[in-house]
């Protein structure tokens, strides 16, 4: 289903086709990085061009998750907008919980039902004891005293983007003209203090531990705040009537913002779990690059519009949700059946060739059989 942006008094919503599109790109890119993780992190370049290296922008995919809360925030908060700034009704905060839990809850729970019926009937995978499959139920992942990894390693990020929706309708009166600068300053001293916290608290541990506890939502809050207040501010500036007259500047310089933002962790990759500053603030620097992107995008920039709003990428990002729960289950399959005395190169193209169809297809399946029929039921926003 594309983006949509509640009016004020109006109970359908116009597209963002671009957003959708955007949101098909960011389960692309973490697709990508995993497949090339995976098929040993080959030093991609584009023939003739020596500088031009694919392995610089695969290597930096996960920050698709980045780009997934940073445009959840977005699309979520513009109801709020309207209500804040628009004397719109307020959302029903019941009906707002339901729409987040049919989101995520059937889709998720049919790729668990799906892996454990696998697991039981062909020994390919793990079963769950009775503590792991609650846990699996209700997203308790790596929580509590005794931690419990999730089936598939994606997961890890679907408790910390729940969360914040929990605290969204308490975060969305926050967004005031004269309360958000200091939500945002809040959002930004949470964040680092937290990063900065648990990594002295977990300094000896190895750095697969540090990921899991660093990278929690009150380490992420930033950048769905960042995220809340782009929404925010389009919602505001369409009141307004404001657009800017070149929008496609604002895109260019977000791009180039991401881009240097990216190059720079990459710079600094051997000493960044070790406490480098970037630890602390990267999440939140990419995040605030992202936002000239987001609100380009929703004023269907030309480039934007060109990229993300074409029916390939449009249909991505309606079936994303899936790419992005199901991509790795098949790399895992996929990945031994490639013979060993191929170059990472090889395996990756291999690799690549067979999961990008397959997940999308997968994808597909889940989005018309599980997910669609859900989504229908969602009710809607009252205005």
């Amino acid at each position: 289903m594309s983006e949509r942006v509640a009016q004020p008094g109006n109970e359908r919503l116009p597209e963002l086709p671009a957003l959708t599109g955007l949101r098909g790109f960011a389960a692309l890119w973490v697709l990508l990085y995993h497949v090339w993780a995976m098929s040993g992190g080959p030093a991609l370049r584009v023939p003739g061009i020596e500088f031009l290296r694919g392995s610089a922008l695969l290597s930096t995919g996960w920050a698709g998750v980045d780009l997934f809360f940073c445009l959840s925030a977005f699309l979520l908060i513009l109801p709020y907008a309207q209500w804040r700034y628009a004397s719109a009704a307020r959302p029903d905060t019941g009906r707002y919980l339901l729409r987040r839990v049919l989101r995520i809850y059937p889709a998720y729970l049919f790729q668990l039902a799906v892996l454990l019926l696998v697991a039981a009937l062909f020994g390919y995978g793990r079963m769950l004891n009775a503590h792991e499959l609650i846990a699996h139920v209700f997203l308790w992942f790596y929580t509590g005293w005794t931690w419990v990894a999730p089936l598939v390693g994606v997961w890890f990020t679907l408790p910390i983007e729940f969360t914040f929706y929990l605290l969204l309708p308490f975060l969305a009166p926050l967004i005031d003209r004269r309360r958000w600068p200091w939500l945002l300053l809040a959002a930004i001293a949470v964040s680092i203090t937290y990063r900065i916290l648990m990594h002295v608290a977990f300094a000896d541990e190895p750095v697969s531990t540090q990921v899991i506890v660093v990278e929690r939502l009150p380490g992420r809050i930033d950048q769905f705040v960042i995220g809340m207040l782009a929404g925010a501010a389009f919602v505001s500036a369409g009141l307004r009537g404001w657009r800017p007259q070149r929008p496609g500047l604002w895109f260019a310089a977000g791009v180039a913002g991401m881009i240097g933002v990216a190059a720079s962790l990459i710079a600094v990759a051997d000493r960044y779990w070790a406490g480098h500053p970037l630890l602390y603030v990267w999440h939140g620097l990419f995040s605030a690059c992202l936002v000239p992107v987001l609100l380009a995008s929703a004023w269907n920039a030309t480039p934007a519009r060109w990229l993300f709003a074409n029916r390939a990428m449009r249909h991505l990002g309606d079936i994303s949700f899936g790419v992005y729960l199901w991509h790795m289950p098949i790399v895992l399959v996929v990945l031994p059946l490639l013979p060993e005395a191929w170059s990472q190169a090889m395996r990756f193209w291999a690799l690549l060739g067979a999961v990008l169809p397959a997940s999308v297809l997968v994808a597909q399946v889940s989005h018309r059989l599980v997910e669609r029929p859900f989504l229908r039921w969602k009710p809607a926003h009252r205005q």
